[in-house]
């Protein structure tokens, strides 16, 4: 995973902590049922993540499962972050396809989150349709210019046209709007160093 999708994966998993405490496969599960598409992440990148966001002071302990699987919660520093997340763009000066689908489709599954998601929307039109123009202070090498301007108004096109075709629906806090499952995975992570009960 690229540092770059590092950044929107701590953002999602702050995001979906907002929801209440949880343990790390939990945790993943939500991730894969709330954004398909990061479908290939496997629980020991979401407890290395985990791991750095309770370093970071943005996680601390909630305690232990039944069966001794450490439990994560916000910290108020990680309930600032996520607010942030569900709300602004990340990367505005270069906004990512994954980024923004991370964004507004885990957004659109909290609950009450509506006009979240409509902020996200007008960011990321405002965020695309910035990125788009390219000029030759912007770019090293002046001779690209036309091809790197014509890649980014391809992207340009398909996000803004994504945003236009699910952008409704998402803002509609009908379309996702779930609540964290309750269900036990089949096995999990033991505790380790640094969760505590």
């Amino acid at each position: 995973m690229s540092e770059r999708h590092h950044v929107s994966v701590k953002g999602s998993l702050l995001a979906i902590l907002t929801l209440g405490p949880a343990y790390g496969l939990q945790i993943r599960d939500e991730l894969t049922l709330r954004a398909p598409h990061r479908a290939g992440i496997n629980v020991g990148q979401i407890y290395g993540t985990l791991d750095r966001l309770l370093t970071a002071g943005l996680l601390r302990s909630a305690g232990l499962t039944e069966d001794a699987l450490p439990l994560y919660e916000l910290s108020d520093a990680g309930i600032a972050l996520a607010e942030t997340w569900t709300t602004e763009p990340e990367q505005v000066q270069a906004p990512d396809w994954i980024d923004m689908q991370d964004q507004l489709l885990i957004t659109a599954s909290l609950p009450g989150s509506a006009e979240n998601v409509r902020a996200l929307l007008v960011g990321y039109r405002a965020a695309w349709s910035a990125w788009a123009e390219v000029t030759s202070e912007t770019d090293p090498a002046p001779a690209a210019l036309p091809f790197v301007a014509a890649a980014r108004s391809a992207q340009t096109e398909a996000a803004l046209a994504w945003i236009d075709r699910v952008g409704p629906e998402l803002a509609s806090g009908r379309a996702l709007e779930r609540a964290a499952r309750p269900l036990r995975p089949r096995r999990g992570r033991k505790p380790t160093r640094g969760v505590t009960a």
